[in-house]
């Protein structure tokens, strides 16, 4: 691998793309100073305040370890991940949380804060390469896009609250509004505010790469030459709280003496353990997001699981620094494909950039205003809330839309992992509520409209015809859990409280994706009150888990009375059959019964004599034309594929055309029955075998008997096409008494 990069980079490097990689990576180094500045300003906010400066030291660590080791490992070439806005919003609810504190220890406070921003990075990272390692990354793309949308439109608010602490130091609630609107404290944090929404509406109208960084230098002169004009020095601006200045130092690397370990409150690291989870969720769900959104605007196909693993190694590097994790940005990564810079000689040149800022110190960053700061905080609430809160929903139906509302209030309003869970919680409700109208009967029918493909005699077919409606069939589709199979259930138990009750019940699994266990037991309690009304169940191509899960909670005589067929045609044929045994053994010694069915089936098997005896003059007539050949059961008469010799006529026995794939029966054929018809009239490759399932006889007419067949009788050859289009009129598998019948 490392070869291969070298290889890659060295090619790079003496091709046009140098350039383009260079003005684009300092570019980039700068965005990211600016970005993290602001990123460290949220962080280290009210009662930490104190410390903003030097805490910018670990995030640009953590910026320059991104740009260098997941620039390199990831799969999009010029990508400069570093730290980001979503889990800094997470870390400022922390350190409002543990602020008050760590202020009553000045030594403990920055590395406790430094301790949990690490310890993010090193769960982010464990995570990453464990999703990455056993490729777990599918899982995570199956979060509802409402949840999603809701937790990043209330981080967000966050966001947005945090820059308001930034620049004032007092956080965001209903008690502490009127202390922020005391003209003192609004002219602090007002004029922040105000730019955060100027540079959101010019961002959005006017894009360019030097946009921003050019946005911002304007600002920051403007600025100065403000100060200036009031007689104000940067010390003075920086004491009045104008400029973006510390009391600690101007330092940034290292951020601590490693001695100042020993400081670490690990009571305070403890107690953010949920916070710390809640930045590996936000993490993991947001790298999904950004590789979607890299994919969509660069159109360069991406890897999850490599780029799981290349963030992991970058969080657990920026995570020794002390750093709180990141990943790259799917806006930034279209400027540097579209700039020719798509190189990952970007990433290193970003990464020397970002470090060589690092090791200047933070006399430099003392000079950026403090409303600049919090105007690109605010830029970067308000980016997120319009993306999640008033885009997304639109396109949304009201239920989802209200979904995301609720999470980013609660998100805003509580914290961001109940936020989650609620809108986990309100997911399966809404889940539920919309898939248990879903129908899962795909088609619902009667014996007494369709029939299966075996060939039956005249008295059955006339059985079938007056009880055939005792035969309730449903076909079966989709995935059936706990709010459909409760309402199937039901509707299976009131057929089965008909008067009269069906005789047979049968159930086709076939367009079936699967069910969960509150189906076994749905289905269980119809099979109890259907062995009370002496209903016979029949199961049509069911997966062996869910026979094996009614076979462990039904009494084993239950059970046995259950009957399982391959598919639907032989489930609709062993109905077929119970109702005709049940009339056999109750109404065939009644002769008022009797004298029905003889009503029923005489016409019909008059109608059957007539044809077989028509078929029997047929073949007799054509015997010069014939080749009678017979068959053991299990033969094959054709096989799929093969060239056919030409047309078959059963004389005798039986033959069933199946799928080969599944062994469905598709056509079961008998005396009288044409195969193949038009193997008689030109080349004919057999689309399915046929296979005797008795000992069986047939005749056997070739295209050359055929033609022979029009010169020589040119009469029979016409009565023998008028065979074959009622032969294929008549076949199985319609309603009784309809015309084929």
């Amino acid at each position: 691998m490392f070869g291969a990069l070298r290889t890659e980079l060295a090619a790079d490097i003496r091709s046009d793309k140098l350039p383009a990689a260079v003005a684009i990576g300092l570019i980039t180094a700068v965005r990211r100073t600016i970005s993290t500045v602001s990123r460290a300003a949220i962080i280290f906010s009210g009662p930490l305040a104190a410390y903003a400066v030097q805490g910018t030291g670990p995030l640009l660590f953590g910026a320059c370890a991104f740009s260098l080791v997941t620039g390199l490992l990831g799969g999009f070439r010029g990508a400069t991940p570093a730290p980001n806005s979503a889990p800094v919003a997470v870390l400022f609810t922390i350190g409002v949380a543990v602020g008050p504190r760590l202020a009553e220890s000045p030594q403990a406070a920055f590395p406790t804060m430094v301790a949990i921003m690490g310890l993010s990075s090193a769960a982010t990272a464990v995570c990453f390469l464990l999703i990455a390692r056993f490729r777990l990354a599918h899982l995570f793309r199956f979060i509802p896009y409402p949840v999603t949308s809701g937790f990043l439109a209330g981080l967000g608010v966050s966001i947005i609250a945090g820059g308001v602490t930034a620049m004032c130091g007092i956080v965001p609630s209903w008690g502490t509004l009127p202390e922020l609107f005391q003209p003192a404290m609004l002219a602090r944090w007002a004029p922040g505010v105000l730019l955060g929404v100027g540079l959101f509406l010019v961002t959005t109208r006017w894009s360019h790469f030097l946009l921003y960084p050019g946005l911002v230098i304007g600002v920051t002169v403007l600025s100065h030459l403000g100060l200036r004009l009031a007689g104000m020095s940067v010390a003075e601006a920086g004491a009045a709280g104008f400029l973006f200045s510390a009391a600690s130092g101007g330092e940034l690397w290292p951020p601590f003496p490693l001695t100042d370990l020993a400081y670490v409150d690990w009571g305070v690291v403890l107690s953010q353990v949920p916070g710390i989870a809640g930045i590996v969720l936000v993490m993991v769900v947001y790298l999904t997001l950004v590789v979607g959104a890299v994919e969509a605007s660069t159109g360069v196909e991406m890897d999850l699981h490599r780029e799981f693993r290349a963030t992991g190694l970058g969080s657990l590097v920026a995570g020794l620094g002390g750093s709180s994790p990141g990943t790259q940005g799917a806006g930034w990564s279209l400027v540097t494909k579209l700039a020719g810079a798509d190189t990952r000689l970007t990433g290193i040149i970003t990464a020397g950039g970002i470090a060589a800022i690092l090791m200047v110190g933070g006399g430099v960053l003392a000079l950026f205003p403090v409303a600049l700061i919090g105007g690109l905080v605010i830029l970067t609430g308000i980016r997120l809330l319009s993306d999640w809160l008033l885009r997304a929903p639109r396109r949304l139906p009201w239920a989802d839309s209200a979904m995301v509302l609720g999470i980013a209030a609660v998100v805003a309003g509580v914290g961001f992992l109940e936020g989650v869970a609620v809108g986990l919680v309100l997911t399966v409700v809404v889940f539920v509520v919309r898939f248990s109208s879903v129908e899962v009967v795909g088609d619902e029918f009667t014996g007494g409209s369709r029939l299966s493909r075996r060939n039956r005699p005249a008295t059955h077919r006339a059985i079938l015809r007056s009880e055939g409606g005792r035969i309730r069939a449903y076909r079966l589709r989709g995935y059936l859990f706990f709010g459909s199979a409760s309402s199937l259930g039901d509707r299976l138990r009131s057929a089965v409280k008909a008067d009269p009750p069906p005789k047979c019940l049968l159930l086709d699994f076939a367009a079936m994706t699967g069910s969960d266990v509150s189906a076994i037991h749905a289905f269980c309690r119809v099979v109890r009150l259907a062995r009370d009304e002496k209903t016979h169940i029949v199961f049509s191509a069911a997966p062996e888990a869910f026979r094996s899960g009614l076979q462990r909670n039904l009494p084993e005589n239950s059970f046995r009375e259950l009957v399982f067929e391959p598919d639907l045609d032989r489930g609709l044929e062993r109905c077929e059959e119970l109702v005709i045994h049940e009339w056999t053994e109750t109404h065939a010694a009644v002769p008022e019964r009797r004298e029905a069915l003889f009503g029923l089936s005489f016409d019909e098997a008059l109608r059957q004599v007539e044809r077989q005896a028509a078929f029997e003059t047929l073949v007799k007539r054509l015997e010069p034309w014939l080749e009678t050949r017979t068959y053991a059961r299990g033969e094959a008469l054709m096989r799929r594929g093969e060239k056919q010799e030409g047309l078959f006529f059963l004389i005798s026995g039986r033959a069933v055309a199946r799928a080969e794939e599944s062994g469905a029966r598709l056509r079961e054929h008998g005396p009288g029955d044409a195969i193949a018809p038009q193997a008689a009239f030109e080349e004919h490759v057999a689309e399915r075998s046929v296979v005797a399932e008795a000992p069986s006889q047939a005749a056997l007419m070739t295209v050359a008997a055929r033609a022979r067949l029009e010169e020589d009788d040119p009469a029979l050859a016409v009565a023998m096409d008028k065979h074959l289009i009622g032969a294929i009129l008549r076949r199985p598998g319609a309603a009784p008494g309809s015309a084929h019948s």
